[in-house]
């Protein structure tokens, strides 16, 4: 009996180590299915919610106001004001009372969206910010070790991906009432 050499060196935990749904590897010249890429690596097994699951079961869940962004994706700087703080992304700035919603509104900026839902109670945007920037951290990670050669694939699946953030997002703002029953209706003055 012969025995094989046991390595000295530790394998790193990666995201297709974990019981995920399996992340395929990709060779040149094969399709990118950026929509399985996106499930995998926003799969619960990770030890945190995908940002869609969160959006919809933290954010939509609550009363919500809408704010208008840029619409499409470009880097976002969170800029401190006197009257609070500022997210300006391009030539759009857009005025927050704290750092938390600030925070917030350059993620989704960052992601290229168009309209979000921000919660009116800062304490549920408070607790999700660091979920959320996760969940994008993740993907940008994984996408790194899915391509790790190739930084103009990496840009063309995150921008894919961010793609189908988007779309997924816009769907579940759609699916809730435009506008919600006031607490007190207004008094008809006839």
């Amino acid at each position: 009996m012969t025995k094989e050499p046991v390595s000295s060196t530790t394998k790193e935990l990666s995201v297709s180590d974990l019981s995920a749904p399996a992340v395929p590897r990709y060779q040149a010249g094969h399709k990118i299915l950026h929509m399985e890429i996106l499930k995998a690596l926003q799969h619960p097994a990770l030890g945190f919610s995908g940002i869609m699951e969160l959006y919809r079961l933290q954010v939509l869940s609550v009363k919500t106001r809408n704010l208008q962004l840029l619409g499409r994706k470009s880097p976002a700087r969170i800029i401190e004001t006197l009257l609070g703080y500022e997210v300006k992304a391009s030539y759009k700035r857009i005025h927050c009372p704290d750092k938390v919603t600030a925070r917030y509104v350059r993620l989704f900026s960052e992601l290229g969206c168009r309209t979000i839902r921000i919660p009116y109670d800062p304490t549920v945007t408070a607790e999700l910010i660091p979920y959320l920037e996760q969940a994008v951290a993740s993907i940008e990670n994984g996408v790194r070790e899915l391509f790790p050669k190739d930084h103009g694939l990496q840009l063309y699946v995150l921008r894919k991906l961010y793609s189908h953030l988007r779309i997924q997002l816009k769907a579940a703002g759609r699916n809730l009432p435009s506008e919600r029953a006031p607490d007190n209706p207004p008094v008809n003055a006839f």
